[in-house]
This record gives C-alpha cells, structure tokens and sequence, in this order.
C-alpha cells in the first residue's frame, strides 16, 4: 500500500504538513497553526473536487486585490422572512450573496486568530457542539470587522454531484437548512446586529467567454455551472 500511495501522489517543489488535532472541533479548520506562514489561506472541503486549477488560481488573485474579504466560490444568502420575523439561509440560485462558504474560499490567516481569541459570545463553543455553521460564523466574523461582503468568484455554482441525490439526502437537507437558518438568528442575536452584508456583485476573468484564441486568455478551464 505503501508502495502504490508513493506512486500516485503528486511531486510538488513546496513541503506539505498533515496536522491531526487532539479533537474533532469544526473550530480546528480555523485555527491558526504556526505552520500557517504566508498570509492567505484557501480552506477547501475533502468533497471539492471539481474546481480547476485556473479557477482557483483566479481566485488567489482576486483574494490578494482584496485581502480582507472571504473570496471563494459556493455562495449563499440570508434573507429576512416578514411571517416568522426571522432570518433564514437560503442556497437556491440568485444575483444576491452575503456569504461565501469556507468550503472552497481564499481568506487572510489574520481571521483565524480572530476566530479562535475573539468570536463574540458562545458562538465558537456552540458550533463545535453542533458541529454545523463555522463558514457562516467566519462570514459573520469578518462582515463584522470589515462592513463588506464576501466575493464570489466564477460562475459555477454546483458544488455537489446530481447522481448523489437520494429521498434521505433530501430530509436531511431539510433539517440542515433548519439549523442553518437557526444559526443565522443566534449569531444575529449575538452580535447585537446583523452583520452580513448582501451584493450583487461576482469576479470574472477577463474574456473568459469571449470568442477569442485561447493563448489570448489567461483563464481558459473555468466552469460554467
């Protein structure tokens, strides 16, 4: 097995750590390790296998023209229900975002110090329990210090495989969007506000779908969807 492992992994020119933690905390991913040297971090999900390598590169570079916002690719958006008077998640596909999820973002290792020492209430200690909402606790967190929203980068918005789908998926979507929702309102409550801020706003390469040569491109392999 040994043998094989060696044979498929990829040789890259840059050292590469594997830290196990004491402890299964959602809060672990945000920790911020003295192995963590250069200021951005990408925080990416074992289940992200679709993005290119064009899309996150663009993405680095988006991130380092604005350094102190979460730039990423799944978005989503709260909104406010008048019938329940409460916020609720929303992850059906619109122009509007006011959270990108951690699940595949750019973000500066600065927000995982703040994460860790300083997040309001008992809102770290809450998603470790519930282990659930520590990428809308980030985007709470840094909508706070910032007063701007997150930046969508590229058009693709399926983050998941359509064959995967099954009835008992589907109920547990529904009791996910729940406590997602649930969320939302407690960190609200928390901070005293609502600190998410919503746009209309995404980041695309330059001629990405322009009918030009592709040595004219810089970005060519960015997904549609």
């Amino acid at each position: 097995m040994a043998i094989l492992v060696s044979s498929i992994w990829p040789k890259i020119n840059k050292p590469l750590k594997v830290l196990q933690t004491k402890e299964n905390k959602l809060s672990n991913r945000f920790y911020p390790y003295d192995e963590i040297e250069t200021e951005a971090v990408l925080a990416i999900d074992d289940d992200i296998v679709m993005l290119t390598a064009d899309e996150l590169e663009f993405g680095y570079e988006v991130w380092r023209e604005f350094p102190d916002r979460i730039v990423g690719f799944p978005s989503r958006v709260h909104l406010y229900d008048n019938t329940t008077k409460n916020w609720k998640y929303e992850s059906e596909w619109g122009n509007e975002i006011s959270m990108v999820l951690t699940g595949a973002a750019f973000y500066h290792k600065f927000y995982s110090y703040l994460y860790t020492n300083s997040m309001p209430g008992d809102i770290k200690e809450w998603v470790d329990d519930h282990m659930n909402c520590e990428d809308i606790a980030m985007n709470f967190l840094v909508a706070n210090v910032t007063g701007k929203a997150p930046i969508k980068v590229t058009p693709r918005k399926k983050f998941k495989c359509p064959e995967c789908t099954n009835v008992e998926m589907l109920s547990a979507d529904v009791i996910h969007m729940a406590e997602r929702s649930e969320c939302i309102n407690r960190f609200a409550e928390i901070y005293g506000v609502m600190t998410l801020k919503t746009v209309e706003f995404r980041a695309d390469p330059v001629l990405y779908k322009d009918n030009f040569p592709e040595k004219l491109k810089r970005f060519n392999n960015v997904g549609s969807l």
